[in-house]
């Protein structure tokens, strides 16, 4: 696992929190911080069988997750501190609708 100062559980309410959090622009933590949870969360959720809800909120962590790597590696943007660089808002957005639809 993923060392985080995000200490919730690794629950699909949690990640629709989290996501919310950021959307409000409520600064609790830095967004690569939040995709390190959500890196924890799809390890959480393992191979377990998942609801249909539980499944959709891994493979939301799972892109999260996913899409900070390709941002980070993009563009040069190593030489940046990780806790300072931030996703596009409207990313972020679009998961929270995925989950709350």
């Amino acid at each position: 696992m993923n060392e985080t100062s995000i200490e919730l559980p690794y629950t699909s309410y949690n990640l629709r929190m989290l996501l919310d959090t950021i959307n409000k622009k409520e600064k609790e933590f830095p967004q690569y911080i939040f995709a390190m949870w959500c890196d924890n969360l799809t390890m959480a959720f393992g191979d377990d069988e998942l609801n249909e809800y539980d499944s959709l909120a891994f493979e939301i962590a799972r892109e999260i997750e996913c899409r900070w790597d390709l941002f980070w590696d993009e563009k040069g943007l190593r030489k940046i501190d990780q806790l300072k660089l931030e996703l596009p808002i409207s990313w972020f957005m679009e998961w929270s609708k995925e989950l709350n639809e």
